[in-house]
């Protein structure tokens, strides 16, 4: 069956617009299953509280378990991100706060590069690199909560203007 010569770019046309709207559900799919992975992942971690994390600014390592008793969030970042310098600033609002502590897992990035971060924020800030892999965190920023007792509250990914709001909003 040979197609007519003037419905060949109608064809096409209407070949491409089938194909971008499969592109663009794909994505979408996608970015939400890899979502869904990470809160699966995290809440099902049984290894979470009690793995050792190395510390950045000295030798020692953190274990999440040694903060039971205090709504801890895990925040990804890199240094070179705009959208982690923005969330690190919101999550500002829980340094000195004894209920919360704001754990900083750099991942992406050299610890030496990120030095110049570190006094700017009163978190506590951790090699993430191994657990942002182990729990196939889509994407950065991303972090998650666990609530006083360890358990895992919820995660997010990326940055939206309002996540220190959202923190306090789940308890």
């Amino acid at each position: 069956m040979k197609l007519d010569q003037k419905y060949f770019a109608p064809f096409i046309g209407i070949g491409a617009i089938i194909t971008m709207i499969f592109i663009v559900f794909a994505s979408f799919n996608f970015k939400n299953e890899q979502e869904e992975n990470f809160r699966a992942n995290t809440s099902s971690y049984e290894a979470l509280l009690t793995e050792p994390h190395p510390y950045i600014s000295h030798g020692d390592s953190l274990r999440f378990v040694e903060l039971t008793g205090k709504k801890v969030i895990v925040l990804f970042w890199a240094s070179w991100s705009d959208r982690s310098a923005n969330i690190m600033n919101e999550f500002d609002i829980f340094a000195g706060n004894e209920s919360y502590v704001v754990v900083g897992a750099i991942v992406k990035d050299a610890a030496e590069t990120a030095q110049f971060v570190l006094p700017e924020h009163d978190f506590l800030y951790i090699d993430g690199t191994k657990l942002f892999n182990t729990l196939k965190v889509p994407g950065i920023p991303s972090y998650f909560v666990l609530d006083e007792s360890g358990e895992f509250v919820e995660s997010f990914v990326g940055y939206n203007q309002g996540a220190a709001q959202k923190v306090n909003q789940l308890f």
